[in-house]
């Protein structure tokens, strides 16, 4: 899981639009996966590349359009020549994978909650079983539980399914607990590419990219200024908790 974080500006919806194609590089070559974008070259792989590469804009409820919810979520696994049989399939086990429960799927999508909304979207890009999927801000606007409900959807998907997940976040103490790798970008230029653990662990580095410092960290640095130890995979407050209870217990 990599997280892309910057400034407002910095870049980071403009590259996450070059990841399928949406945009097309003006100059130079882009690779992806085993495909190879070269500027000025006409494109013949563009189809099987979206397929890959599925990309979930920041209020993904605009992008349903069809009568029911389980014709929108089909509409990609049709687009991309599987049978309706086989597509409406796939539509029902990507909606139930987003908790979305069978009641809903001959319902209006504009007749779901902004919450659901936002869960058919992203059914609708499972439901094509993309290699990499692309989540640019997917919690905004969600309030806590369902933020956290959204982003550990994205843990498992990881984890158990073995996609690879990129997500776009203004959220530090997410992608802090979250993410295993972290882009920074300043003005189209990567200025970090690393574990996220590394990078929010350098104080000076978080000063120069004027990043405020999870508050999560603050607590572990200051536990440990109190003489406790904490090691790297104690990043939530359940796992700190657990390796003080031992340090106190001894």
């Amino acid at each position: 899981i990599t997280a892309i974080i910057g400034e407002t500006g910095s870049g980071k919806s403009t590259l996450v639009e070059h990841l399928n194609a949406l945009l097309l590089p003006s100059e130079g070559s882009l690779e992806l996966l085993d495909y190879q974008i070269e500027a000025g070259h006409k494109q013949k792989f563009l189809k099987p590349l979206r397929k890959d590469v599925g990309l979930v804009f920041q209020f993904s409820e605009y992008q349903l359009f069809e009568e029911t919810v389980i014709k929108d979520v089909a509409f990609g696994p049709l687009n991309f020549g599987f049978t309706q049989e086989e597509a409406l399939r796939r539509a029902a086990e990507a909606l139930k994978m987003v908790n979305i429960s069978e009641e809903y799927f001959n319902v209006s999508p504009l007749e779901l909650s902004g919450g659901q909304k936002r869960r058919v979207a992203i059914a609708g890009i499972i439901s094509c079983d993309p290699k990499i999927i692309v989540l640019d801000e997917p919690t905004a606007g969600l309030d806590p539980r369902g933020a956290r409900e959204m982003i550990d959807l994205f843990v498992s998907l990881n984890r158990k399914a073995g996609k690879t997940i990129i997500i776009v976040s203004h959220d530090n103490e997410m992608v802090y607990n979250y993410c295993d790798e972290t882009v920074v970008l300043s003005h189209g230029k990567i200025m970090y590419s690393g574990p996220t653990y590394d990078l929010f662990a350098d104080k000076e580095k978080l000063k120069e990219f004027d990043m405020l410092e999870p508050q999560i960290v603050t607590f572990r640095n200051d536990l440990i200024e109190k003489g406790f130890t904490l090691s790297k995979e104690a990043r939530t407050l359940d796992a700190i908790a657990k390796e003080i209870a031992r340090q106190v217990k001894r």
